[in-house]
């Protein structure tokens, strides 16, 4: 889901940078010089797998995955364990379908329904919900933040996956330690829901794409196959293709806004890049690390990462614009690409979500009927995750420079 304040800052900040002169060169071979930097295959895969990854989500919704979703949950999380159990289902919910706002939106009716007219509760229910929707769409191998820091970096998936998932863990432990302590009283909630063998064939698919994932298949074949493969279960279970057909279509067109955006955020990297102003600010950077140690690098493109995602309210939209940025100094200073797909994945993810008006926490805040500053009041997980990010990136960078110095 994008958001309005990209609209207002992409086509003037376009129509400036071709407007500005290079070397007497005219206007249309500006424009062409830029355009035609800006659409390479990595650009073009990346949109292809988010009209794929729209496709293989709305598929699945029309299979009735997201029903199913809810009933397992009831079915599976005990009433002791409920916040961090909403935390834990509310992440691998978004691991599988790859998105932060269809978590939250099947998510928060859940979190309105067992915390009844506590407002208090109801908070801190919608805050796990958050807190897992974001875990699950910084380590999805299908949603569109992990593609754009994986093509950005020119990462491998796999890699960067369990990276990320090492880095997480103890955010996670602490996560569900906090939501254990604290208090919390669920509403009474009657089911007799019992899961059955077509539930199961419904939920394969999200299966199927993470271990896929995990053996390091081409992420555009796992979502291709994956789709095939939700049809042929969706024959069997005798769910009409022509409805199926029209689900998929429809989460094809959803993915229209922000491939639109992606296009449009490239174009403007490319026109940074042609007046020379990308090279300028790696060379500032590697500067700056030559001086104050790779951490310091990593501090700036984490202080980048913030100003685009107050400008964007997009994670993804904020990767793209930093990700030239980020491959650039890796580049100069010879770090690891999945280290910097994993910077720039956390630091935009955890980010987002602490600002106020990004789209999953109005969703979450109006499904929920909660103000939005008590959900940042909960938000332990991104708290702990971005510490994270500062002790493994920048702190430990600035260790190994001293230990380094004081060795010789």
């Amino acid at each position: 889901m994008t958001s309005i304040p990209i609209i207002f800052y992409t086509i003037p900040i376009i129509f400036a940078l071709f407007l500005i002169r290079k070397k007497q060169v005219t206007l249309t071979n500006r424009i062409d010089h830029i355009i035609e930097n800006s659409l390479n295959s990595g650009i073009t895969q990346m949109i292809i797998i988010f009209i794929l990854a729209g496709a293989f989500a709305n598929t699945l919704a029309g299979m009735g995955s997201i029903e199913v979703l809810k009933s397992l949950i009831y079915y599976a999380i005990p009433q002791s364990f409920i916040l961090p159990g909403i935390f834990i289902v509310s992440g691998l919910i978004a691991t599988a379908i790859g998105t932060s706002v269809g978590t939250i939106a099947t998510m928060a009716p859940i979190c309105l329904a067992i915390s009844g007219d506590n407002s208090t509760n109801a908070a801190l229910a919608a805050s796990a919900a958050i807190a897992g929707a974001y875990l699950g769409d910084n380590l999805s191998m299908i949603s569109d933040t992990t593609i754009a820091a994986i093509k950005t970096q020119d990462a491998q998936n796999d890699k960067k996956f369990f990276l990320n998932l090492k880095l997480i863990a103890p955010a996670i432990i602490l996560t569900c330690i906090t939501y254990a302590i604290s208090e919390f009283q669920i509403e009474a909630i009657a089911s007799d829901y019992v899961p059955s063998l077509k539930d199961f064939l419904i939920i394969t698919p999200y299966i199927l794409v993470i271990i896929l994932g995990c053996m390091r298949f081409h992420v555009l074949f796992v979502l291709m196959l994956s789709i095939l493969i939700s049809f042929t279960i969706g024959a069997v279970i005798d769910i009409s293709m022509i409805a199926l057909i029209k689900a998929m279509v429809s989460g094809m067109s959803s993915m229209f806004e922000i491939s639109s955006f992606v296009v449009l955020a490239s174009v403007i990297n490319s026109a940074i890049k042609y007046h020379g102003w990308m090279d300028h600010l790696e060379n500032t950077l590697k500067k700056t690390s030559q001086k104050f140690g790779k951490g310091a690098s990593y501090g700036v493109l984490f202080f980048f990462v913030i100003i685009a995602n107050l400008i964007t309210a997009n994670n993804t939209i904020s990767i793209i614009m930093c990700g030239d940025i980020a491959k650039g100094l890796a580049e100069k200073l010879k770090l690891d690409r999945n280290k910097m797909a994993t910077f720039i994945d956390m630091s935009s993810c955890y980010v987002h979500s602490l600002v106020y008006y990004a789209p999953q926490l109005i969703l979450a805040s109006s499904i929920c009927k909660v103000d939005i500053l008590s959900l940042l009041k909960h938000s332990y997980y991104s708290g702990f995750c971005i510490v994270t990010i500062f002790v493994y990136f920048i702190f430990s960078m600035k260790l190994k420079v001293k230990l380094k110095s004081a060795a010789a």
